[in-house]
């Protein structure tokens, strides 16, 4: 019956709820705006390029005038307003910010023209846990959700189709904040799951939840439904039926999106957001790399000397288009990516990224010197038996402690002699590795994991 209901509900909320509340109950542009940006991914590469040329333009004389941090700086540089009309300008300038500026001047780089009680805020924690707020307006906010329906458009997910989402909450959330959240995932006919609550026993109950409630998709963090997928095979319980998994704010690998397919029967498809700017990129149906939403980002990806590359990884740096209340000019991700000039066979002329590695990730370096990429860590562990959840501790350059959680295929014995055989190379440069197994892995308060947590207090 639920199902039926979920089902029926869906050109219903299409069709006469969603534009109904957004437009005239809550007098908001979300429904608006969506019907207006889906057509901009079809304009000619000319045109999407004049847009955003126009919007950067406006953008650096509006932040001359009326944000403190970038009229000084914009001074100091020497740098005509008017004459901006590509981020190549700003670069030759050696503009760029990173989120160490917005941390320490944060008041600086909010717009005269607005008040904080009047802008929607969200945080951004990073690597540091400490929280960064961000600020934009209501119709700013309207605009970045409109982008991301029109992406959910490209692979057949319309408004209003019956969905699960996995995703973080604020911890603690008491009986009824919960019943609330769980009320205005329902209205947008989703079936809402914590993603900070991902042990074996609930995965298999959110894949009855989902079932029961008949989602044609499922909306996650990587991990939660790679999970869930690892659980329901290891148990031979019948999966979900969907269409399609979309994944985000975890670094999708390859491995992961394999036993989702295989698990699911569905494709997978990746996008790529972030705090400060929600969705940046996404996959259509093709699966040829990810779409960039050039009418409101402005994405570089550039080397060490902050020149852009293409085909090659570099680093991600991005100016916000559109966010005049507190906005970000160049500014530095710590993500890293591959940017293409291909086009795709889709016929869509944004600009697009080849992949999206991720955070930046740092060297690790034995005592001997030996040095080896940070994802080696986890790399080197995807094939062992026995394993649910992995973390890695780096203690300090001799010795790296291994986290797992223990999924009962194997003896836990033969799960260690496995992980340290798989490191017998950095054994060899005076690198130990301990063992230690545990009934779960903390995840970050948004409910993601990280793989490798240094808790060296020096490096070399």
């Amino acid at each position: 019956m639920r199902v039926i209901l979920t089902q029926l509900y869906a050109p219903l909320y299409r069709n006469l709820v969603f534009p109904f509340y957004d437009s005239v109950l809550r007098r908001r542009k979300t429904y608006s705006y969506y019907r207006e940006v889906s057509r901009v991914p079809w304009l000619s590469a000319d045109e999407i390029e004049g847009m955003r040329r126009r919007r950067l333009r406006a953008l650096v004389e509006y932040c001359a005038r009326n944000v403190p941090y970038y009229t000084r700086l914009f001074a100091e540089r020497g740098i005509d307003p008017s004459g901006v009309d590509d981020v190549g300008v700003l670069r030759e300038s050696g503009i760029s910010i990173t989120k160490e500026d917005l941390r320490s001047r944060s008041g600086e780089f909010m717009s005269g023209e607005f008040r904080r009680e009047d802008l929607v805020c969200n945080f951004s924690g990073g690597t540091t846990g400490v929280p960064l707020p961000l600020y934009k307006t209501m119709d700013y906010w309207c605009m970045r959700m409109a982008i991301k329906l029109r992406s959910e458009d490209w692979i057949g997910k319309r408004p209003g189709t019956p969905s699960a989402i996995i995703w973080g909450h604020k911890p603690n959330l008491g009986r009824i904040a919960m019943a609330r959240l769980q009320l205005y995932w329902n209205f947008q006919n989703y079936r809402y799951l914590s993603a900070l609550d991902i042990g074996e026993e609930s995965l298999l109950r959110y894949a009855g939840d989902i079932k029961r409630y008949g989602a044609r998709y499922i909306e996650s963090y990587v991990n939660p439904v790679y999970l869930m997928a690892k659980t329901i095979e290891k148990h031979g319980i019948d999966p979900p039926r969907l269409d399609g998994i979309v994944t985000g704010a975890e670094t999708l690998r390859d491995f992961q999106k394999e036993k989702m397919e295989e698990v699911f029967g569905c494709p997978v498809y990746d996008r790529y957001g972030c705090s400060e700017f929600t969705n940046i990129s996404c996959e259509c149906e093709r699966h040829r790399g990810q779409h960039i939403n050039a009418d409101n980002l402005w994405v570089e990806v550039v080397d060490r000397n902050d020149r852009p590359v293409i085909g090659e990884e570099g680093e991600v740096v991005i100016t916000d288009l559109m966010n005049f209340a507190m906005p970000f000019v160049r500014y530095r991700l710590d993500d890293t990516a591959v940017m293409t000039n291909r086009k795709c066979e889709c016929g869509r002329n944004f600009p697009m990224l080849e992949k999206v590695i991720g955070k930046t990730t740092g060297i690790f370096r034995a005592p001997d010197g030996f040095e080896v990429h940070g994802k080696y860590f986890q790399w080197i562990l995807y094939n062992v038996p026995g394993i649910f959840r992995f973390q890695f501790v780096e203690k300090s350059s001799s010795r790296v402690l291994a986290r797992i959680e223990h999924d009962g295929t194997t003896t836990r014995e033969d799960t260690e002699r496995r992980v340290k055989e798989a490191f017998a190379d950095l054994a060899a440069h005076g690198v130990g590795i301990a063992v230690e197994f545990v009934d779960s892995i903390p995840l970050t308060k948004a409910g993601k994991m990280n793989f490798f947590v240094s808790e060296r207090e020096v490096r070399d």
